[in-house]
């Protein structure tokens, strides 16, 4: 026989988020005995013990119910409140989550939850709404257009659970102010500018200064003895990426961005190196071009990837270990809390490419997760972007195409020059 015992409104009134909401199970009787006695320890006793150890536990120094439940929570600030409101998170495959509909509410949005559909419809304060499905990453913007999201929707005890950055995509759509999102400091804020996005944002212009332009790194994947993926008609994967950074290139400069790319000619560069050129020019963005391959030939489109020590997919691990064949996997998880920083930015970024590829009609896959050396490698925000498979005999004809190369090229150029006008607007 085994006796239940449920520790939850204890843990509750000590305010042990951590330990909260778990079931403490304890075998009766226990194989314990009491000094001097050969008597075991009954599970009375045993629930004796273990509530003056919680006790004990929260008189340490040092211990204060506010700190551990601001270690496990998350921070929401909006321009239209003065009081902040502080959120539960859940940690999940490394992804964190925190209740929807108390971070809608609190921005001023409504939320309607289905649950013969399993979809939740948010209404933001422009009047717009998303229709959100849990399990699925992307979100129906007013029934016409569609968003994809960085991370699933999570249900859990009967609350619609969502990560900060997939919020973030969703308020930009239907909300009225700029939000972003700092997971340094884990803080969500709306109308006001967090801590990382204004160390990551160009410093402001004085009178009579000029703005100082971006500085963009263009990576062209592979070359020289690395050919990279080769499609079913011998197409090179270094042909394809080089001739995309040029393209894009001529697109960024016409913006007045300043680039510098890694490689302008079929040159061998090691993973390390790449990501050494971007760090020592102190660029304010990474973009490592590449060419998609998967041993499914008729796997299809673009798709754009962040830096993730652990890979959202086995998808997404397959492509970075294939990216990945000269790399130390040690030194990746080294630099691994370094990127973290810029795991918001690089977010954003990756989606409004994704968005504006959407747009042109391309056909573009949900953006993952992957352990990449050489986005690990950068000190900025990074993405690395597979242009298209090449493994597909009818993308390979396509990438063969100038044109199609500088339909991807221009796709980006948009997309980064959005981004950038959203910074400007949120400082």
């Amino acid at each position: 026989m085994r006796l239940v015992r449920d520790f939850r409104p204890l843990l509750a009134g000590l305010n042990v988020p951590a330990l909260t909401g778990r079931v403490f199970r304890i075998p009766s009787p226990l194989p314990l005995s009491l000094p001097g006695r050969g008597k075991a320890v009954t599970p009375h006793l045993r629930t004796g013990i273990l509530f003056m150890s919680l006790l004990l536990v929260q008189a340490l120094p040092g211990w204060t119910p506010a700190a551990v439940a601001e270690a496990g929570g998350l921070r929401l600030e909006t321009a239209g409140k003065k009081n902040a409101l502080t959120l539960p998170v859940q940690l999940e495959q490394g992804v964190s989550l925190l209740p929807l509909k108390a971070a809608v509410e609190y921005l001023g949005g409504k939320t309607t939850w289905h649950g013969t559909t399993r979809k939740v419809v948010v209404k933001g304060t422009s009047g717009r709404s998303a229709v959100l499905t849990v399990g699925l990453p992307k979100a129906v913007i007013d029934r016409n257009a569609f968003v994809r999201l960085p991370h699933l929707l999570r249900l859990k005890r009967g609350r619609v659970l969502i990560s900060p950055e997939s919020l973030l995509v969703v308020w930009r759509a239907i909300g009225t102010r700029s939000p972003a999102y700092d997971p340094e400091q884990r803080v969500f804020s709306v109308g006001r500018v967090p801590v990382a996005a204004s160390r990551e944002s160009a410093p402001a212009a004085r009178p009579g200064q000029k703005t100082r332009k971006p500085l963009i790194v263009i990576d062209a994947g592979h070359g020289g003895k690395d050919p990279g993926a080769i499609g079913p008609s011998r197409l090179k994967e270094k042909v394809v990426t080089l001739e995309v950074s040029l393209q894009l290139k001529q697109f960024l400069k016409k913006r007045g961005f300043r680039v510098i790319l890694t490689r302008k000619t079929d040159k061998y560069i090691s993973l390390k190196k790449r990501a050494e050129i971007a760090n020592q020019a102190k660029a304010d963005l990474f973009i490592s071009v590449h060419a998609n391959a998967s041993r499914n030939r008729k796997a299809s489109g673009s798709q754009v990837f962040i830096y993730n020590r652990e890979a959202s997919s086995r998808h997404a691990a397959e492509a970075a270990r294939l990216e990945n064949q000269d790399a130390n996997y040690l030194e990746i998880i080294k630099d691994d809390l370094r990127q973290s920083v810029h795991e918001e930015s690089s977010i954003t970024a990756g989606g409004l490419i994704s968005q504006q590829l959407e747009k042109m009609g391309l056909e573009v896959r949900r953006i993952e997760r992957a352990p990449f050396y050489v986005l690990a490698k950068s000190h900025m925000p990074s993405i690395l972007i597979e242009t298209a498979f090449i493994s597909n005999k009818i993308e390979e004809q396509k990438l063969r195409s100038r044109r199609f190369c500088r339909r991807l090229a221009e796709g980006i150029d948009r997309a980064l020059g959005q981004y950038y006008q959203e910074k400007r607007s949120a400082r």
